[in-house]
């Protein structure tokens, strides 16, 4: 028997009872549909991380306090390090950082307001967050100096505030309030909002407000920055330039290992690490319904050998060697899990999309995993199949012919 017969009649047999073939498929279908969705949204997950850190710029460092317990107040950062860090060679751009969530910021409608993320910083900051003016201008140094009380807003801020997002909200002022009452800021820019959760849970979020450090230290009275925030120009001398300033640090507060730096990229490396460890164990227990399809597939394939002994019989009376016979059977059970391998291509791509719409994803198609999961249901039609192909090989003609 050529290919082209072997083909044509193992089409034939296999369709030739649909929903036993469909439901001999599901198995599998399911088992490769399971895999599809958890690596097209584990992959979608890292992209989405990535992204959110790209925001930050490459190469960009966070000099923060250690916690602990033996932290003295002449430990706590200062505008002095800001001032001392921004002469180490080979930094791009650096502010110090000063944080307050405990504040509201009053919304069109006078009696109702939203809390507010106070970032106080300097003229650099729009660099370090990447920040996309769209109307107006940043905070500027001057500003800083003089203590000015300006901000920047986000665009969807802006029309939550002002009802609207454009040129004319530059000048207007906006109150925030906290605990030591309420503070005009005077609006100089406007920026983009990148994040489109916020931007699609909005009243779950809150607003975004960039103020001068030393404007933001005047109405929280603070004297202490929460971190300095840089980036460099050389990502290659990352370690050096960290520990540079680790030392320069250590050396103006007269202390010993008091501060830590976050380097952006290590993050997102260790978090896609651990997210493919978890996605690899996920798609591991999902493989498990492969395995089960596989003995569904040889189960059927082991009732149809009985239902066809005298089918057999036949063929091997007529000359047919048990090669054929036994590459007759494999071949039903590679095209039973080939076709059950696409279907669960198909719906796996569709979950994945499901998925990724309701969790705010975009998943990520792997080729790596598309060709390996269909390989991999080839591969069980063929490991699944050589045990009823052999039965069916090695059946007598007589005893064949004999069979009712």
């Amino acid at each position: 028997m050529n290919i082209f017969e072997c083909l044509k009649s193992s089409f034939y047999n296999v369709f030739s009872n649909k929903m036993r073939t469909v439901l001999t498929m599901l198995g599998i279908i399911i088992g490769i549909a399971s895999v599809i969705i958890i690596v097209a949204v584990g992959n979608g997950s890292q992209a989405a991380i990535e992204e959110e850190f790209e925001s930050f710029g490459t190469g960009t460092l966070q000099v923060r306090l250690v916690s602990s317990r033996d932290i003295e107040t002449r430990d706590l950062l200062t505008m002095d390090d800001y001032y001392m860090l921004k002469d180490i060679e080979g930094i791009q751009y650096i502010s110090p950082t000063y944080s307050s969530s405990n504040a509201y910021i009053k919304l069109l409608d006078p009696t109702e307001t939203n809390s507010a993320n106070i970032t106080g910083a300097t003229g650099d900051y729009k660099y370090i967050n990447n920040d996309t003016v769209l109307y107006g201008r940043y905070i500027s140094d001057n500003d800083v100096e003089m203590r000015n009380n300006v901000c920047v807003i986000q665009d969807t801020t802006a029309l939550k505030v002002f009802g609207e997002c454009s040129e004319n909200i530059i000048g207007e002022k906006v109150k925030i309030k906290s605990w030591r009452g309420t503070t005009k800021l005077t609006v100089v820019g406007i920026t983009e909002n990148t994040d489109s959760s916020s931007s699609n849970y909005s009243s779950e979020y809150p607003e975004s407000v960039v103020m001068p450090i030393t404007t933001c230290m005047k109405v929280f009275t603070g004297s202490n920055v929460a971190g300095i925030s840089l980036t460099i120009s050389d990502v290659s001398q990352s370690e050096s330039i960290q520990e540079n300033i680790l030392s320069a640090l250590s050396a103006l507060h007269k202390n010993e290992d008091k501060y830590y730096i976050m380097d952006t990229t290590d993050m997102v490396e260790s978090i896609n690490s651990i997210l493919s460890y978890v996605t690899v164990f996920i798609s591991f227990v999902a493989a498990i319904s492969l395995l089960v399809g596989g003995i569904g597939v040889m189960n059927i394939m082991m009732v149809t050998v009985t239902e066809r002994t005298r089918e057999i019989g036949i063929r091997k009376a007529i000359g047919a060697k048990n090669r054929d016979i036994r590459i007759q059977f494999i071949t039903e059970a590679i095209i039973l899990t080939g076709m059950g391998g696409l279907s669960g291509l198909v719906f796996g791509y569709i979950g994945a999309v499901i998925v990724g719409n309701i969790v705010g994803i975009a998943p990520v198609m792997s080729i790596t995993a598309i060709l390996g999961a269909v390989g991999i249901s080839m591969l069980i039609g063929i490991i699944f199949g050589v045990a009823p192909a052999n039965k069916a090989a090695m059946l007598d003609p007589i005893e064949a012919l004999r069979f009712e």
